[in-house]
């Protein structure tokens, strides 16, 4: 429901040719009963809307959030008022005091999304009540909710009882980009090594030769221990290229 009192109006999930339908009112019953599925397309973590810090608890917290949603159509959440304290559903107020962005902030967006303010509103939905909100917009396809944002500090509408302050975020990143982070590092602090021939100049040369080359993959408990049995043999590069080796060979 907006500020004004009046119900949401979804984008038309019918099919049309001019003003005529081109489907039956059976079938466009069957559309409006479809439930929402989620969209991570154009989800982006940027200052003060990271999910690095955020507990496991937090994540668990967002996915069960997500399987509720998943059961509800549009309607339910929007104009029926179905849940509506618990979600708290409902546009950003782009004029709330100390909001840290704008819409046109969100300039990774569609330029048809992103200046059509009236048929895509950027909404707010509650994980709970401590643990932040999902930030996006529903699609034509009113049963397909774009996430844009997560905001796990409550950021994107500051309370009055927190007297509207902002909290620091910090970035989420995978195993691996840690991993380039730490190579970055290394290299800032062997770049002030005189000696070009130090071991570690070729050996940082190797390691960002196979950048490409990265391959991710997981293990169950029996293999995972005897991954760790061939480790005291073996390096991983072995590991693997052993068994590239292998398989190739079977008949």
């Amino acid at each position: 429901m907006g500020k004004d009192g009046k119900l949401f109006k979804l984008n038309s999930d019918s099919p049309k040719y001019g003003n005529k339908s081109l489907v039956t009112k059976e079938q466009e019953n069957e559309l409006k009963r479809k439930k929402i599925s989620f969209s991570f397309l154009h989800f982006k973590q940027i200052p003060y809307f990271q999910i690095g810090a955020s507990s496991k608890a937090w994540h668990i917290g967002l996915i069960e959030r997500l399987s509720t949603l998943s059961a509800m159509t549009p309607q339910e959440i929007l104009e029926d008022n179905r849940g509506s304290i618990a979600l708290r559903c409902h546009p950003i107020d782009w004029d709330a005091k100390n909001i840290p962005i704008q819409r046109k902030d969100l300039d990774w967006l569609p330029t048809e999304i992103l200046e059509n303010e009236s048929d895509f509103p950027i909404m707010q939905i509650s994980i709970t009540k401590s643990t932040g909100r999902i930030v996006g917009y529903f699609d034509r396809d009113s049963s397909i909710f774009h996430i844009v944002l997560l905001d796990p500090e409550h950021n994107i509408q500051p309370a009055k009882k927190t007297n509207y302050q902002i909290q620091p975020t910090t970035k989420g990143l995978s195993q691996y980009d840690e991993l380039l982070n730490k190579l970055e590092r290394i290299k800032s602090i062997v770049s002030d090594c005189a000696d070009k021939g130090c071991k570690l100049h070729s050996h940082i040369s190797v390691i960002e030769e196979l950048h490409d080359n990265i391959v991710y993959i997981g293990l169950d408990n029996d293999f995972y221990t005897a991954y760790q049995e061939a480790l005291k043999i073996f390096s991983l590069q072995e590991i693997m290229e052993k068994g590239i080796l292998a398989s190739m060979d079977y008949d």
